[in-house]
C-alpha cells in the first residue's frame, strides 16, 4: 500500500515538472519586475534606470548622433 503512494506521488511530481518545462518562460524585464516586486526592492529601480541610460548614450554614441550626444557633456 505504501509503494503505490509513492509511486503515485511520483507520478504526480513528475507530470509537474513536465507542466513547468512545457510553460512559456517570462522575458527579462517581465522577471525583473517580478523580482523588484515579490523581494520589495525598489531602491534598485533607479540603479537599473541610470544603467540603460549610460548604454543609451554608449550605443548612441557610435552612431550618427554621437557629436551632439558629446556636446551634452
Amino acid at each position: 500500500m505504501e509503494d503505490n503512494q509513492s509511486e503515485h506521488s511520483s507520478q504526480e511530481a513528475d507530470s509537474e515538472f513536465a507542466q513547468h518545462a512545457t510553460e512559456s518562460r517570462p522575458g527579462l524585464i517581465a522577471e525583473l519586475w517580478e523580482f523588484l516586486a515579490t523581494n520589495k526592492k525598489w531602491w534598485l529601480t533607479p540603479i537599473v534606470l541610470v544603467l540603460l541610460l549610460v548604454g543609451g548614450l554608449i550605443l548612441m554614441s557610435g552612431t550618427a548622433a554621437g557629436p551632439f550626444i558629446y556636446t551634452l557633456f
